[in-house]
């Protein structure tokens, strides 16, 4: 089973966002010596506990602080975009470093007031044309637009391969198909909807055709992506993981208002109303526990859609200990 890590950047305690950013070049360092395939960063805006709201900018500077893993741009919103700009930044990214960027493409809100300070024009709603950008910026990628473009006659950076690699994040089972449809990757989602996940693997993969551009694939590729909180024993992994779950249920009832920090364990449980126990389902919002029992769901996960790669996910806020728990789950998982 391979691993990779998606990370969101959360500042340490007394710490800045410039030093998070640091934090982070150090801690894709020491992943890439575990073995780990990927490390992905994501885009979020208006998040004051995270410190990365432009990830295709960071990904240069991990890049070049690593030699061998992939620097994923895990989450470029192309609803708030141009997918021309967005694939001239990913191209000069693919050129810098061949064959180790990955881009996720996906949509989602930011909360009501990120979204129009997003947008050019503030006064006028932006037309649902989320699929219609997907091709085109595959195709900026490949350089490859079909000759019906009103752009066909545009390149970018023309002497380079086609690249960077395209995955489509996808929660819901239509996302897989669109992906598999495409022929691009797909970065399989068991955040938010975590039951759809082995659906939408397996649609992914019985729906799969090779991409006709060629930026695209040949051959299927996926991975699911998960939330695990481990701690040494499950008492002190239930600890650890009732910051952010407190975050996440603010965040639903305030309606995608974020709290500025992530809250002290006693915080945390006054906001659950008490501890929360570990999910006992096979598809967890997050899988909290032991390394034996992370590693268990994992691999139960596996045999269940047959992925051989997770993107693991936390959102501790103390770098030695998070690099503690994913030396402790390698160790189970060997």
């Amino acid at each position: 089973m391979k691993l990779s890590l998606l990370d969101p950047l959360v500042v340490p305690k007394g710490s800045t966002s410039g030093g998070a950013l640091r934090t982070a070049m150090a801690m894709a360092k020491e992943v890439e010596r575990l073995g780990f395939v990927r490390y992905w960063i994501v885009e979020h805006h208006d998040v004051v506990f995270e410190a990365n709201p432009a990830p295709e900018v960071f990904a240069a500077a991990l890049a070049g602080a690593t030699s061998q893993i992939r620097i994923g741009v895990g989450g470029v919103l192309l609803n708030h975009y141009s997918p021309y700009k967005v694939a001239e930044t990913l191209r000069t990214l693919a050129a810098l470093f061949p064959g180790r960027i990955d881009v996720g493409i996906g949509r989602a809100t930011a909360g009501p007031l990120a979204d129009r300070a997003l947008r050019r024009l503030r006064g006028v709603e932006p037309p649902d044309d989320h699929a219609e950008h997907v091709e085109e910026l595959i195709g900026w990628l490949g350089n490859d637009l079909p000759a019906t473009s009103p752009f066909s006659s545009i390149r970018i950076m023309r002497d380079e391969p086609a690249g960077p690699m395209p995955w489509i994040l996808a929660v819901s089972e239509s996302s897989a198909r669109r992906a598999a449809e495409l022929g691009l990757g797909l970065a399989c989602s068991a955040f938010h909807q975590p039951e759809q996940a082995p659906h939408s693997y397996a649609a992914y993969q019985s729906a799969f055709r090779p991409s006709r551009h060629a930026a695209g694939l040949a051959t299927p590729q996926a991975f699911i992506a998960v939330r695990t909180i481990i701690g040494e024993t499950q008492e002190e992994a239930a600890r650890l993981a009732m910051p952010v779950r407190a975050v996440f249920r603010q965040r639903r009832k305030l309606e995608r208002i974020m709290l500025e920090r992530l809250p002290e364990l006693d915080e945390a449980v006054a906001i659950m109303d008490g501890m929360i126990a570990a999910d006992e389902s096979d598809w967890p919002n997050f899988i909290v526990g032991t390394p034996e029992r992370v590693a268990s769901k994992l691999r139960h996960m596996a045999a269940i859609t047959g992925a051989d790669e997770f993107m693991i996910q936390d959102f501790l806020d103390d770098p030695a200990l998070r690099l503690r728990n994913y030396e402790l789950l390698l160790r189970e998982l060997d």
